[in-house]
């Protein structure tokens, strides 16, 4: 077998090599991200409150562990992509493929980041209107 011959059938060889990326791996990986990310916020524990019957204490810091929780994942998760997307647009040149995937990241990024301002101006109102 000659160098060229080899050459030739290297990528077909080396083909199951290639990881497929599907939803399941995205998934894990963002819940694994979650998890790592969040556990501070998740693992604190209620403060104030009798804690007996009648008492919000506990949900009120459920809630407002949440709150954060969300609010700082839409901040940065939202600029990330945002960034992101616009760097693959921006440097796909000829391919439209990589042309479009840009450019769904960077609608998806600014969703995320007009979701982020649209959380808080709902809860403020929603403070405003409680109390």
């Amino acid at each position: 077998m000659n160098l060229k011959h080899a050459a030739k059938r290297l990528p077909n060889r080396l083909a199951y090599l290639k990881p497929a990326v599907s939803s399941n791996v995205v998934f894990i990986t963002t819940f694994v991200a979650l998890v790592f990310f969040t556990g501070g916020a998740a693992a604190q524990a209620p403060t104030g409150g009798a804690g007996g019957t009648g008492s919000t204490a506990g949900w009120e810091t459920i809630l407002d562990n949440l709150y954060n929780v969300l609010y700082i994942t839409l901040q940065y998760v939202g600029l990330t992509v945002l960034v992101l997307g616009f760097i693959v647009w921006l440097t796909a040149r000829n391919n439209s493929q990589r042309s479009e995937t840009g450019m769904k990241l960077t609608m998806g990024g600014g969703a995320m980041v007009v979701a982020y301002f649209g959380l808080g101006a709902l809860v403020s109102l929603l403070e405003f209107i409680a109390g």
